[in-house]
């Protein structure tokens, strides 16, 4: 399901940078629209700051009001969307202290998830952990930063999924969101790529070791690592990303 680039008149009207697309395929229409504003948010066609309203997301998605407003409820709870005056909402504005609680709840419940991917995960699970680890690296070696991002982001998902445990598995899509949303800009730097990707293969070797003690180390070492740097890009003003 998809909708076609908005009119001109749309986008003078509303303020719009650039649209917003309907493109995967869950369950009900407002998981649709929520993963059509989510992307628009962490890809900054809806950029920090910018003033979010049902009705127009309703007409810009070509659909009615309420699963917009179901979805907007469900990305406040995320922390990417906060209240802006009596009608509307904004995307939320990035800070040192924000992205620093952001990681802060990463490393918790992802250092626990992995130790519990490596108790838990299937043989099919822990394969495809290794490959999407292996195939980040390969990518961060050829400077290939918008394919590392890809892998990047399935790799932590994939991690909340084996950890089998759905509500530990949406406080970490949750966690991601926000921490994508909060940074500044999308394209990693090429050297602190490669080392995550090397994280990332440890990550996995530890999971298919079934090793959960060291499975939750070298994750909690991994987004410690992301954080210093991201939080070194937020005060020198660049945000030069890294990797999730």
């Amino acid at each position: 399901m998809s909708v076609p680039p908005p009119q001109a008149e749309f986008a003078e009207r509303h303020g719009a940078i650039a649209t917003l697309n309907l493109r995967a395929r869950p369950d009900t229409l407002t998981d649709i629209v929520y993963e059509a504003i989510r992307q628009g948010i962490i890809d900054k066609r809806l950029p920090p700051g910018a003033r979010v309203t049902e009705a127009a997301l309703a007409e810009q998605l070509g659909v009615s009001k309420t699963p917009v407003r179901e979805a907007l409820l469900r990305l406040r709870d995320v922390g990417v969307i906060e209240d802006h005056g009596r009608r509307g909402g904004r995307v939320v504005r990035s800070s040192e202290a924000a992205i620093r609680r952001a990681y802060e709840v990463r490393e918790a419940v992802e250092s626990y998830a992995a130790g519990k991917s490596a108790e838990r995960s299937t043989a099919g699970e822990r394969e495809r952990l290794r490959a999407a680890a292996v195939r980040s690296l390969e990518r961060a070696r050829r400077n290939d930063l918008v394919g590392f991002l890809e892998d990047d982001v399935a790799f932590h998902r994939l991690i909340g999924e084996s950890a089998r445990n759905p509500e530990l598995h949406r406080m970490i899509d949750n966690a991601l969101t926000l921490a994508l949303t909060l940074r500044r800009r999308d394209r990693p730097h090429a050297t602190a790529s490669v080392t995550c990707a090397e994280a990332h293969v440890r990550i996995a070797e530890a999971i298919t070791d079934r090793d959960p003690a060291g499975a939750e180390r070298e994750m909690r070492s991994h987004i410690g690592f992301v954080l210093a740097v991201v939080a070194a890009g937020s005060e020198r003003g660049s945000m030069d990303e890294v990797a999730v």
